[in-house]
Parts: structure tokens; C-alpha cells; sequence
């Protein structure tokens, strides 16, 4: 039968040149000079020439040439399309399959019904024509797409498989992508992976376009209802946190070919190639390989992911923070005790002293503890797993309270009887060798005792008392006041008596009678 293209181009072919032969207008048209014969006929009949065919449809042209052409009657009943669609759009888990929608149709008369195949052919025809996509078109730098791969990879330790996840990211403008493998999905993994996302990346984009798994959305909606640490992480990274919509996985369509992409490329591969026997293996391995995609060139293309980012994508990336951003452990809120300190799992911690009686907020990541008051930070600490133990910042104590801590700091004391004497020196170390404490209030008195006999009497006198003290068994403060007294009552050191102490365990032949047998 003659088409479509062959009756418009023998049309405009006798148009244009109404002299030539049937002969010619045929091998114009690409068919026979016989159709060529009854198509001139037809046109003459219905007087359709080529300004009339421009004007109709191919349909329309059809019709016109050929009215008697109808349909073929078909006593098979044709099943109730909207019906059909209506049911087969509606949410999953509340629809039924396609079988049971034939397997109902047929039941109502079997004789007229349509077979299984032609029932699901005008299914798929009616269906398609109701599908809709939207062509979205991203700026360089507005948005990044983020999912885990279905796939699972593994490495080996002990002979046992340790199973991880991939985290998959790709960049909406450019197409680059990024994939990091973790120990699972939840909050603390999906943030590991964005952070370093944005660090290979070498910048932030405004956007991360995420679904609605339960590590990530506290409640999903139209604007979902994000938990602690996510909201927090976009926060850090001055971007927005946004989800598809619940079961409309084509909303992050880049997503999902990203993860098809990276699985299909990388992850079968190398599980059938390779075996790793650490985390960072596996990684190594998924930053090299998946820099070779994104070097590769786009099919039909001359010019891959790597290039298209670096001509328009990076310079349009945010900065990233000076500092990366570290998950959100617990909040809470104290009121700040008279000994300004807050406490965190039975450690204390200082805040400035003059927030005693104050209520503050208390923010505790994977390493640091922050206290908020009105909205600044006014202290940061290290948090340390040492019950009953206290971190103090010098900075957060009054004047009289810094002035009460020097005066027990061991290597300050410990420094000033260095320079006095050597004599003075041994006496301090041997207060500080009775007890573990550096910080020990008990031997920080003793010490400002003996400072205040240098400044009374002076260093060289302070030096010579602890001389005698250390050759007659004496050893606290009052026992050098003693001395220095009696050294002044006595006009020198060398006045004063001297008391060699025996050693005890020897006893001598006198003992023993002067016969004992050895």
C-alpha cells in the first residue's frame, strides 16, 4: 500500500511540476506509476491539490482520499480503559495487578472477552499516553542528588564477610559523581558520606536532594520534617536539605541512574575481581574507579563528566566551612552550679563564672562539648571519658580562684624550688612523692609556706635550713622556721648541734657479747 510520505510527495510533485509523466511523478514519490495514476484520479475527484493536503492532518488526508476505508468490526469487547488507569495509578499497596484486572474483565463474558495479550497491549498503550515526564534542567552548583546502592559489597576479616553499604552521590548540572562505601545507613553514615562528598567535590552546591529514609526525615511531607543531625549538617554547610516525594522515586531520577551506573560499572565488578580485606581497601579502590567515569566520555559525546564540571559546575560551587561538620551526639540544657562547672556523663566541665545560676544550652558532637548562652558559644571542651573528673579552663575562673590554683601547681612549685636551691628542691620533691596528685592542695600550702620564709629571710638562709633539715630527719615548714630561728639565736649554721643517725640494723659484736658465731 502506498504510504503516507509516497501521496503527499506525488501531490506536491504534480504541483510544482504539472508537465512531467506518471512515469517521473512515480520515481519522485519513491512508488509506482500505477498508485501514481489512481492517486491523480483521487486528487482529481475530490479536488485536493497540494495547498489543500498541506492544510489537513495526515488523518484528515486520508479520510478525505480514501472515505470508504473503515474500521474492522470486531465482536471482542473492549474493556473500560479510564476504569483500567484509574485503579492501576492509585498509591502501591492499594491497587490491583493487571491479572486480576483481566481476570475480572474476562470473567464478566469469556466469549467476547479480549485475549490476555491483546488486553495487555491496550493497557500499555492507554498507560503510556497517561505517563508524563518533565524535563528538569539544573544550574551549575544548585543541586546534588544523594541514595545508597541497592547492591552490597563486602570485604573479608577472620574468614568472615563484613558486609558494607555504598553511598552514591551526583552532581545535577555536571553528572560527576561520587561514591563512598560505609558500615550502613544510618544518620552518622549518611553524613560521613555528604561531608566527604562535598570535600571531593571542592565545594557546596544549595541544594542536597535526598528520599525519605528514616536516618534522614523525622516525618516526611511536602516540606519534610528533617531529624537533629541532618538539619544540623545543612545548617553547617549553609545549604538546603530537600526529600522527593514519598514514592515518587523520579524525583531524583539522577539519583537513581547514578546508583544503576555505579552498581552495573563498579560494584558487580569488582566483587567478581577483587577481594578486600579492610573498608579503606574498598574505598581506594571505589575513588580510583569511579574517577575513571567520570573521565569517561558520555556516549555520542566528546566530552565527559570531568569536563563539563570544570567548565561551568566548580566555579559555581560554594566554599567549604573552615571546619567539617561533626554529628550532633546529645542536647541539653543545665543550670550552671555556684562552682560554675556543667556536668556531662559524670564529668564536670567550666563555663565562664559569671553564668553561675544561669541556664545554658549544651551541644555534644563526636568530640566536643559547646555551651551555648543566648545563642554564642561561650565554652568548648574535650569531651573525656573520666567519671568524677574535672575539666577546667583557666580563662572561665575569678582572680582569687586562678591565684588559690597556681598555688598548687606542682611543676610552678616544683620550678621556683629549683631555682632557690638544690636543698629546697630534694624537700619539695619529696612532699610531691607522697601523693599522685599534681594538683594536691595539701602539699600547695606546705610549698607557699617555704615561699613565704625565702621572702622573709631570704634565699640562701631558706637553701641552709633545708641543708640541716634533710642531714636531721626534719621536713615541714615549722622545722625550718625552727632552724632559721635557731640559726639566728645560734649566730650561724655551724653553731647549731650536729646528730649523726646510726643505722639501725647494725648492732655490733657488743650485742652479741662479743662471742656470737657468725
Amino acid at each position: 500500500m502506498i504510504t503516507l510520505g509516497q501521496i503527499r510527495e506525488g501531490i506536491r510533485a504534480k504541483y510544482f511540476l504539472p508537465e512531467i509523466t506518471i512515469r517521473v511523478q512515480g520515481t519522485l514519490a519513491g512508488t509506482s506509476h500505477q498508485s501514481m495514476m489512481r492517486l491523480n484520479n483521487r486528487c482529481r475527484n475530490m479536488n485536493i491539490d497540494h495547498l489543500v493536503a498541506e492544510s489537513l492532518s495526515d488523518s484528515e488526508l486520508l479520510k478525505k482520499l480514501y472515505p470508504r476505508i473503515v474500521q474492522p468490526v470486531s465482536n471482542k469487547r473492549q474493556p473500560d480503559l479510564d476504569a483500567i488507569v484509574t485503579e492501576l495509578t492509585k498509591s502501591r499497596g492499594k491497587r490491583k495487578t493487571r491479572t486480576v484486572l483481566y481476570l475480572e474483565y474476562r470473567a464478566v463474558n469469556p466469549s467476547t472477552a479480549l485475549s490476555r495479550t491483546h488486553f495487555f497491549r491496550a493497557v500499555n498503550k492507554v498507560l503510556k499516553r497517561c505517563k508524563l515526564s518533565m524535563k528538569q534542567l539544573h544550574v551549575a552548583g544548585d543541586v546534588v542528588y544523594i541514595d545508597y546502592a541497592g547492591r552490597q559489597v563486602f570485604y573479608r576479616k577472620s574468614g568472615n564477610k563484613i558486609w558494607c553499604k555504598v553511598f552514591v552521590a551526583v552532581l545535577g548540572a555536571s553528572k560527576k559523581l561520587f561514591a563512598w562505601a560505609t558500615y550502613g545507613e544510618k544518620t552518622e553514615h549518611w553524613i560521613d558520606g555528604m561531608a566527604r562528598m562535598f570535600v571531593y567535590f571542592e565545594g557546596v552546591t544549595s541544594v542536597v536532594s535526598m528520599d525519605n529514609a528514616t536516618a534522614l526525615v523525622a516525618r516526611p511531607g511536602l516540606l519534610a520534617h528533617l531529624t537533629q543531625n541532618v538539619e544540623a549538617f545543612g545548617h553547617h554547610y549553609n545549604c538546603l536539605m530537600d526529600t522527593c516525594r514519598v514514592g515518587k522515586p523520579q524525583d531524583k531520577s539522577h539519583a537513581e541512574l547514578g546508583v544503576k551506573f555505579v552498581t552495573n560499572r563498579i560494584l558487580v565488578p569488582m566483587m567478581q575481581n577483587h577481594t578486600f580485606f579492610s573498608l579503606e581497601d574498598i574505598n581506594q579502590h571505589l575513588v580510583k574507579e569511579v574517577e575513571q567515569l567520570n573521565e569517561a566520555v558520555f556516549q555520542g559525546l566528546n566530552i565527559s563528566r570531568n569536563d563539563l564540571f570544570k567548565l561551568n559546575e566548580k566555579s559555581a560551587l560554594r566554599p567549604l566551612p573552615s571546619e567539617s561538620y561533626k554529628m550532633v551526639v546529645d542536647r541539653l540544657r543545665q543550670k550552671v552550679p555556684l562552682n560554675y562547672h556543667i556536668k556531662y556523663l559524670k564529668h564536670e566541665y567550666s563555663v565562664p563564672y559569671q553564668l553561675r545560676g544561669e541556664t545554658v544550652d549544651i551541644i555534644v558532637d563526636q568530640t566536643d562539648l559547646r555551651v551555648i548562652f543566648e545563642h554564642k558559644e561561650v565554652a568548648k571542651h574535650r569531651v573525656k571519658n573520666e567519671p568524677l573528673g574535672a575539666t577546667t579552663t583557666p580563662a572561665h575562673m575569678p582572680a582569687e580562684h586562678i591565684a588559690d590554683a597556681s598555688q598548687n601547681d606542682s611543676e610552678k612549685n616544683l620550678a621556683w624550688a629549683r631555682k632557690t636551691g638544690s636543698a629546697v628542691e630534694k624537700l619539695v620533691l619529696g612532699w610531691y612523692g607522697k601523693t599522685a596528685n599534681s594538683k594536691s592542695r595539701v602539699i600547695g600550702k606546705r610549698c607557699h609556706a617555704l615561699m613565704q620564709i625565702c621572702n622573709k629571710n631570704g634565699a640562701s638562709v631558706l637553701a641552709e635550713a633545708c641543708e640541716y633539715a634533710e642531714l636531721h630527719g626534719m621536713s615541714s615548714p615549722s622545722d625550718i622556721s625552727l632552724i632559721i630561728s635557731a640559726n639566728k639565736h645560734e649566730d650561724g649554721f655551724d653553731n647549731l648541734p650536729v646528730f649523726n643517725i646510726a643505722h639501725q640494723n647494725v648492732r655490733g659484736a657488743e650485742y652479741f657479747g662479743g662471742h656470737h658465731e657468725a
